[in-house]
């Protein structure tokens, strides 16, 4: 077996070449993991003596896994007994960076490729969702469900680029996810102005980009539902007013479900801010509305369509399971147990790692300062914790060091946190992701377990967990929901109150302190938050629409305190449109509340019970069971979740390979977008069938019969091989199929836009013609564009400039349009 110098490990790796460049003696337990990786990636080969490495002990070596023989150290394979490894080492395949994602890219569109600076699309699901946010029209809804790593954030970026100057505001739950995407934006335009409105800006900065913003000159602003709901509120509002508002997007849309009800209540109140938006736009001039996430269920669902509807509504879901990551699993006996395990997986998992706890401060499950206390314990100092107090500058510079994206000095080979350290955070070759705890719900486990592998290559995901874990996360699941008995109390005691104020067409404005008879402190936290909690209950429960009034007059350069501070004092008062009888009867009252929180409770029921089930032992492959769990169910059926695996127990005990699906995931979609033609375009074709032809190619005159009509609304360009001519420079939305995308299945999805077909010599066949044409006439509008003797696809002695719709010489057309 070859031995390999330290110089030719550290010429693979990076991290270790970096390390080597700080001065003093090496420190065992952070070097060593990192030669082990590279020396497992090479077929555990063994690494040359040499003169830096001699001060490390030999049980120092032998604690990382490494075997002396011959005089030299090898890497042995890592088979923990603790473990169910089947005698498959868990650093392996990370350690080598095995290929798991398949390459299912794309030729991008034109106006995709000009707008985002991309080559190609990712994926099938990232085209469709692009094409369909970019042609919706006013008023309409998009949720799409893309898998992580599949380009999600171009889908909103590349309308938001398109559409300019009309104005986008972008809502994302952190800040680091706002910097990351006003990097991306930055990137992609080459503008350096800002983009993200947060509470690291200083006075002057957020004072401008507000101005900017309600100038019209700041085309798009990145921002947090808070600032949305009151610093920023009233520049959006004459954005809209002014017709200027174009697209309203959220970022990782299913926290809203997750977050909303208690955590951050402004990601429901921000429906209300939506609503007005649109309310407030003039005719055909309102914002579209998209949500975006890699993760959504059932509940997620129907909470967005609840809080977000639109004139026209489309799910587009392309949703896979990740086959990056490696499922490991341990119940541990005691807490002790979990420690040892955890350092044991440190010194032999390769590097950057990811560690979750639960809890902060909590003494009853692992927390941040005790797991780093473990690991400064056993001698690493390239380690970084990230808790919910941590202010924005500690998160990026945590994700910077872990990317090494920064000084050495700042290298981070392991970060240890909560939650908080999870989204926004890109960072492409995180090996592994390790959980010291039970988190509270699958979709947290499944995000979290996320983080690792997003460049395509094998991770790791353990968790490591007590029967202690298991409680601290029911006890989180137990949702803090009022009973039904109490909430009509608190509702007659709104609602009756002299200051609640009613408005003829069923507004009720309520004050947030008012107190029952069995409380003290009317204006604690405690009363306004049961408040709270029964409009929301009741909101879900499709009783009221809770609403947004009109936002205060807060300075632009508020500090990212009294932004929160402002949001909450505001919400002092409530305003709810009565949705459905007068809600005066106390058993109707408790029937419909105690059916909305009961799915409320079985939701957060349903989702811890997934996790646990998952870390307690399956008899069936856990990306089947995240399958099942994230298949949406839709008036037509359901929007199933696709099964990859990189492996799991059951899998490993089957001994099946990693699952990798060779062909691509089809988006499949319910509702619809239809996108109309000009109104010149639709008087020419009344039935939706307009037919053009030529006695002859005429290259000049079809190029600029495909333009004129791409201004006047067309959108598809369907051939049988790539279209020529190809247009010039359009900056209206218009994009080239082949036949051979419409007639293979799915076929086309629920985006119905004006689209123009070439059918004559040169193809298509007439039988798959005729299909064609069918599917066609699903949608708004088809131009046929076809020569003067071309037969008819459907039989029969007609042409097909007599079958399909009024006819026009191409240069009768050109005087027309």
């Amino acid at each position: 077996m070859t031995a390999l110098s330290l110089a030719e490990i550290a010429d693979g790796c990076p991290r270790l070449a970096r390390r080597l460049q700080l001065l003093g003696p090496p420190i065992p337990a952070e070097i060593l993991p990192l030669i082990r990786s590279g020396l497992v990636a090479r077929g555990y080969q063994a690494i040359v003596d040499c003169a830096e490495l001699a001060v490390i002990p030999a049980a120092a070596w032998r604690a990382h896994g490494f075997r002396r023989s011959a005089g030299q150290w090898h890497a042995e394979p890592w088979l923990p007994a603790w473990l169910d490894g089947r005698q498959i080492a868990p650093d392996l395949e990370p350690a080598r960076r095995a290929p798991r994602r398949p390459n299912w890219q794309l030729a991008a569109d034109r106006f995709y490729a000009d707008a985002a600076r991309r080559p190609a699309y990712l994926s099938p699901g990232q085209k469709e969702s692009v094409r369909a946010v970019s042609a919706a029209r006013s008023g309409d809804s998009v949720i799409c469900v893309l898998p992580t790593g599949s380009g999600k954030t171009d889908v909103i970026l590349t309308r938001a680029v398109r559409s300019r100057p009309r104005q986008s505001c972008l809502i994302v739950p952190t800040v680091a996810l706002a910097l990351d995407l006003e990097g991306r934006i930055q990137d992609i335009t080459g503008e350096r102005q800002q983009f993200a409105y947060h509470g690291g800006l200083a006075d002057q900065e957020k004072a401008d980009l507000a101005q900017r913003l309600r100038d019209g000159v700041q085309w798009l602003v990145i921002t947090s539902p808070e600032a949305a709901c009151t610093a920023l509120a009233r520049p959006l509002e004459a954005a809209a007013a002014e017709g200027r508002l174009d697209l309203f997007a959220i970022d990782e849309a299913h926290i809203v479900a997750e977050w909303g009800d208690a955590f951050r209540p402004a990601f429901h109140t921000l429906a209300g801010l939506r609503r007005r938006l649109i309310d407030r736009a003039p005719a055909g001039r309102g914002p579209v509305t998209v949500m975006l996430t890699a993760t959504l269920d059932d509940y997620g669902l129907r909470t967005l369509q609840r809080l977000y509807p639109g004139t026209r509504e489309l799910i587009i879901s392309a949703q896979i399971t990740r086959p990056e990551p490696a499922w490991w699993m341990s119940s541990c006996a005691t807490e002790d147990d979990k420690r040892e395990h955890f350092l044991e997986a440190c010194r032999h998992l390769p590097r950057p790692l990811i560690v979750y706890t639960t809890l902060h401060t909590s003494g009853q499950s692992t927390n941040v300062p005790t797991v780093l206390s473990w690991l400064r314990g056993a001698g690493l100092r390239a380690v970084a914790g990230v808790t919910g107090a941590d202010n924005p500058g500690a998160r990026r510079a945590a994700s910077r060091g872990l990317g090494l994206a920064g000084d050495i000095t700042g290298d981070r080979d392991i970060v240890v946190a909560t939650s908080a350290f999870g989204l926004g955070i890109d960072i492409p070759d995180v090996r592994g992701v390790i959980h010291l705890c039970v988190p509270e719900s699958v979709n947290r486990l499944y995000q979290e377990v996320g983080r690792g592998g997003r460049d395509g290559s094998a991770s790791v995901s353990l968790v490591l967990w007590t029967e202690a874990d298991a409680q601290v996360a029911r006890e989180m699941t137990d949702a803090r929901l009022i009973g039904a008995d109490k909430a009509w109390k608190r509702w007659q005691s709104l609602t009756t109150s002299s200051t609640a104020a009613f408005s003829d067409d069923g507004l009720v404005t309520v004050n947030l302190s008012t107190p029952t008879d069995d409380v003290t402190y009317p204006w604690s936290e405690a009363n306004i938050y049961w408040n709270t909690q029964v409009l929301s209950a009741m909101d879900r429960a499709g009783m009221i629409q809770l609403e947004w009034p009109a936002p205060l007059d807060m300075p632009a350069d508020a500090t990212e305190e009294q932004v929160q501070e402002a949001f909450a004092a505001y919400r002092t008062r409530m305003s709810a449109r009565i949705l459905d009888g007068d809600l005066s009867g106390r058993a109707d009252f408790r029937q419909r509340l105690g059916a909305a929180q009961q799915a409320a409770r079985a939701a957060a029921a349903a989702s811890m019970e997934s996790a646990t089930t998952i870390l307690g032992g399956l008899d069936r492959c856990v990306n089947r069971y995240l399958a099942d769990h994230y298949r949406l169910s839709v008036p037509s059926g359901f929007l199933p979740t696709a099964r990859q695996c990189g492996g799991c127990p059951h899998c490993r005990a089957q001994r099946l390979p990693p699952l990798l699906l060779s062909r691509p995931v089809e988006p499949l979609s319910a509702g619809a977008l239809a996108v109309a033609a000009r109104q010149g375009l639709r008087d020419l074709a009344p039935d939706g069938r307009l037919c053009v032809w030529t006695d002859e190619p005429d290259p000049d005159a079809e190029r600029e019969l495909v333009s004129r009509l791409i201004r006047r609304g067309v959108v598809a360009l369907v051939a049988a091989g790539p279209w020529s001519p190809s247009p010039g420079p359009e900056r209206s939305l218009w994009w080239a199929d082949t036949v051979a995308d419409w007639l293979a299945p799915p076929g086309p999805g629920s985006l119905l836009v004006p689209a123009l077909a070439r059918i004559d010599a040169s193809g298509p066949p007439a039988e798959e013609a005729a299909l064609l044409l069918s599917r066609l006439a699903r949608g708004p509008l088809t131009v046929v564009l076809t020569t003067s003797g071309q037969p008819s696809p459907f039989g029969g002695p007609e042409l097909l400039r007599e079958s399909w719709g009024p006819a026009y010489h191409i240069n009768d057309i050109l005087g027309k349009i």
